[in-house]
């Protein structure tokens, strides 16, 4: 009993995460083993399946998001705390990403490499099929492009020094 309660945050993540995953893989392997019929446009998915599928990769967006912004907020703060303390150290002006990545659970990265993971196969099934795909697919592929482009306006944000 003492290995659950030490390991149920673990657990969680990994339910959380498999279900992710084996959710979107069955949205792919039908979507991208579909093939046109002549009479429907793109390939029927249940709203069991649908709704499962946008509800995870909603809270998985959302979830990583929050937890990387929180950091870098974290490690910013620390910085500055740090800068005021001693002015005259160099390496108190500049932000560290390397602490930010050293600062996150093994858990938010194994979410966020899943998530990348799942979400540029869903992209590369939108590019390829395209209007033969569904309208969950093209959801997902450019929600995962908006968390994109703002984790890289945070990554490159990084690279100026802290005024």
């Amino acid at each position: 009993m003492d290995f659950l309660r030490q390991q149920l945050f673990n657990i969680i993540a990994f339910v959380f995460l498999g279900l992710f995953v084996a959710v979107w893989g069955s949205v792919l392997l039908r979507v991208g083993f579909w093939v046109p019929d002549g009479r429907t446009v793109a390939p029927p998915l249940n709203g069991a399946l649908v709704t499962a599928a946008g509800v995870l990769a909603t809270s998985l967006s959302s979830l990583t998001a929050s937890a990387l912004g929180f950091t870098i907020a974290e490690v910013r703060r620390d910085e500055e705390v740090r800068r005021d303390l001693a002015p005259g150290d160099a390496d108190a002006v500049s932000f560290n990403p390397a602490e930010v990545t050293a600062r996150l659970s093994g858990r938010i990265v194994a979410a966020v490499v899943v998530y990348l993971a799942v979400g540029l196969l869903v992209l590369l099934l939108w590019l390829v099929k395209g209007t033969a795909s569904t309208d969950l697919i093209g959801a997902f592929a450019l929600s995962l492009l908006g968390w994109l482009i703002g984790a890289a306006g945070v990554v490159f944000q990084t690279e100026k020094p802290i005024s």
